[in-house]
């Protein structure tokens, strides 16, 4: 019984959560802009890894990677949403001639809508740059999925990268453990060359993340728009998810007074 209200426990706090707003007249937008925290009440662990009062953290951290010496893990810009987009992606990634981590290029071929950036999302990769170019942010090596949206994202807003992974494409299209999942992505973040005083971004996808991966984090819902970033730092040969920027605006506006 005790595991029983442990997994029942969450869920009741949903819906006494949700219901009080629907109660008192509140919209689903107002809903989906409190989402930080109704989930910070259904997963403790999702509060204590920043997600209530961000300000200070964003802060802190914006001129953290201005002086270098991080990962920047991005999700990529926005797509058109094809509920089987992993069909298409492993497409692009592995039903190829061109080698192990080489891509089809897919803005060539005949599925290109699935799995590149809309219109929409090479306007927000292009703004990304301008906003990056703008306030000299240092970066370095930079490293993509080969999929065709974040190898996009990482042109248009980086300007280049210096390589794919397939790695670093979501775990959608492939059939593997989770633990050697895991483990897979650890060694492959532990071997990123970080330059100095610079920082090395990862141009990749929202489901490549998971807690798992970090000494400083034990559970809980990991997340980000398209656009966001995750602020990762390498200590003791250990990897540790310092910070997230949900979206894109959440870091750039702390560069802008008025």
């Amino acid at each position: 019984m005790k595991n029983f209200s442990r997994f029942f426990k969450p869920i009741k706090n949903l819906v006494l959560y949700t219901s009080f707003f629907f109660i008192t007249g509140s919209s689903l937008i107002y809903l989906y802009n409190q989402r930080g925290l109704i989930l910070s009440y259904l997963y403790p662990t999702y509060r204590n890894n920043n997600k209530i009062d961000l300000r200070d953290k964003d802060l802190e951290y914006a001129k953290k990677i201005m002086e270098g010496g991080y990962i920047l893990h991005f999700r990529h810009a926005e797509r058109d949403k094809w509920i089987d987009v992993a069909m298409y992606d492993s497409l692009e990634s592995d039903v190829h001639d061109k080698g192990v981590n080489e891509s089809r290029n897919a803005e060539n071929d005949y599925f290109k809508n699935a799995v590149c950036l809309n219109k929409r999302g090479m306007i927000q990769a292009k703004a990304i740059g301008e906003h990056l170019k703008k306030i000299n942010l240092p970066v370095g090596y930079i490293i993509s999925s080969p999929s065709c949206r974040a190898r996009q994202t990482a042109e248009i807003a980086f300007k280049r990268y210096d390589k794919l992974d397939r790695d670093l494409v979501h775990v959608g299209p492939y059939a593997e453990l989770k633990s050697l999942r895991t483990n897979k992505l650890i060694n492959l973040y532990k071997e990123l060359p970080i330059y100095e005083g610079k920082n090395t971004i990862v141009s990749s996808h929202n489901g490549v993340i998971h807690s798992q991966m970090f000494e400083n984090l034990k559970g809980g819902p990991l997340d980000l728009e398209e656009g966001g970033f995750y602020i990762i730092s390498k200590k003791n040969n250990k990897l540790y998810l310092d910070h997230e920027f949900h979206n894109f605006n959440d870091f750039i506006r702390i560069f802008y007074k008025r």
